[in-house]
């Protein structure tokens, strides 16, 4: 495959794309009254910032983006971007590593090993990265960033980066609402309901066509909604505590007994057959066209853009959601990590101390109010227009808005709750946002998520392997319980059983 890179001046940054780019919503109560926001008074000339990004289009981000135009403007800065297909990030970040030619921003994603992987780890143990957090004090807006989130990206206690923010509680349940209205069901609330409202979409004809076309469950390769749906059986977020030590949470019997409901759905037909194959386009298109009405999500935002997708093709369809799935040990919700991805400072192109700080004055002009506005809405007149006070978007403005904002996500510590500007809402969208802020007292956050094990690390390939290959297995009915013990014993004599160690050994010299 050829893959390119582009290069261009351009500024950056946004907030919770999926939410506050796929609608015109924001209803967070503010005496802004939207307008274009006004650029800040330079001091100085511009500052000069490098920074590479992967981006999810077809082509790359255009270096005429007004709204990266604005944001140069309002921080002062020129911003040489180097944008990479998503699909290459992971080799052209290895690449640079290697090569010891990352830009002043580098994104760290899709590693093998996740944040600190090995060739991470080993530059943060030889200095190579800047340790900001005795830093953030003297900044604003940056002090002021959630600690559980900080205290999920540091590494052995010291913080050297910033974080992509992403929802803490996001987890739940997708459904055609349509379809249930059909079969005059009710929301599902515990995990039996949630059972007969999945085998009721595939036995009960709920698009009343006279066919036998749907399954209940929509999954996909990956089988991600696999471990939230274990999050409502009562296992743990990846590791839990048990008797004192940590865990990971797919050795447990909560996680058996999500396994075994999964098994009984495909032994029964209630879901897609191909779930192991099906890339997450596909069984988008599958839920969206109709061929099935439940999804378990790690991200119930989606609902927006999947009720707009159904709406084309039916325009009496609607999805909806449920995120408190009553199971054994109450309402429970596998809270994400509160970030997808960071941003850590090579100090071989940040060379000095007076650079990285520039560089986090910019980060911290993302949260002031008019840019978080500006990276959230966009240009009034051009994103969205004001009515009664409130942002309003076309559907020619949401075209532009999504077309131009969507690149912003990559270089973004705002969230659309930093942005004051209030919009219209729907009530499918007030509803995710009361969702999202009712929940964080019910998430599971992971204890193990700042912790380093070498061994899983450097082994995370093999060892995710014989993990993902054996749910699979299980839920063919290709290996029974024993058989799934085999398998989980192989992964602890390839290295789990040595990562646990580490893990614990970490876990004991902080709770000191």
């Amino acid at each position: 495959m050829h893959t390119h890179t582009k290069r261009f001046t351009s500024g950056a940054c946004l907030a919770a794309l999926s939410l506050s780019l796929l609608s015109a919503c924001g209803d967070t109560p503010s005496a802004q009254t939207g307008g274009e926001p006004k650029p800040q008074v330079p001091a100085q000339g511009p500052t000069t910032i490098s920074a590479m990004l992967p981006y999810f289009t077809t082509e790359p981000p255009k270096a005429d983006n007004p709204v990266f135009k604005k944001l140069e403007e309002m921080t002062n800065t020129k911003l040489n971007m180097t944008w990479v297909p998503n699909a290459a990030y992971k080799d052209k970040l290895s690449v640079s590593l290697a090569s010891n030619d990352l830009p002043q921003i580098s994104v760290i994603v899709n590693l093998e090993g996740g944040i600190y992987a090995p060739s991470i780890l080993n530059g943060v143990r030889s200095g190579a990265f800047w340790e900001i957090g005795p830093m953030l004090k003297d900044y604003p807006n940056l002090s002021k960033l959630n600690k559980e989130v900080l205290d999920n990206i540091s590494h052995d206690g010291k913080l050297y980066a910033l974080y992509r923010p992403r929802v803490l509680a996001r987890g739940g349940v997708i459904f055609r609402k349509d379809w249930l209205d059909a079969l005059s069901l009710k929301e599902p609330r515990t995990i039996d309901e949630l059972y007969n409202v999945i085998k009721a979409f595939t036995l009960n004809d709920p698009d009343k066509n006279g066919k036998n076309d749907t399954y209940g469950l929509i999954s996909r390769k990956g089988i991600a909604d696999l471990d939230m749906l274990s999050g409502f059986f009562g296992a743990g977020n990846g590791w839990e505590q048990r008797e004192g030590k940590l865990v990971p949470s797919f050795l447990t019997q909560e996680y058996m007994d999500a396994l075994q409901f999964y098994r009984r759905l495909y032994t029964e037909k209630l879901m897609n057959p191909d779930f192991a194959v099906s890339e997450g386009n596909q069984s988008k298109a599958l839920f969206e066209n109709g061929k099935g009405g439940v999804v378990i999500s790690t991200a119930i935002d989606d609902v927006i853009a999947n009720d707009r997708e159904i709406k084309k093709i039916n325009p009496k369809g609607a999805a909806d959601i449920v995120s408190r799935i009553q199971g054994p040990k109450g309402e429970r919700i596998l809270a994400s990590s509160g970030y997808n991805g960071i941003f850590m400072f090579p100090k071989s192109s940040v060379k000095t101390e007076a650079e990285m700080r520039a560089i986090l004055t910019f980060f911290d002009k993302m949260l002031e109010p008019d840019i978080a506005n500006l990276l959230n809405w966009g240009i009034e007149g051009k994103h969205y227009h004001m009515e009664n006070g409130k942002a309003v978007t076309t559907e020619a403005e949401q075209k532009l808005k999504v077309d131009d904002l969507t690149p912003v996500i990559q270089l973004s510590i705002a969230m659309d709750t930093d942005a004051p500007l209030e919009g219209v809402s729907t009530p499918l969208e007030q509803k995710l946002k009361k969702m999202f802020k009712e929940n964080v007292p019910i998430a599971v956050q992971n204890p193990a998520a700042s912790l380093i094990s070498p061994t899983l690390s450097e082994k995370s390939g093999e060892l995710d392997k014989i993990r993902n290959d054996a749910k699979v297995k299980f839920i063919l009915g290709e290996i029974d319980e024993n058989g799934w013990n085999q398998e989980m014993e192989k992964w602890k004599k390839s290295g789990g059983e040595q990562g646990i160690a580490e893990i614990n050994a970490e876990y004991a010299k902080r709770k000191k």
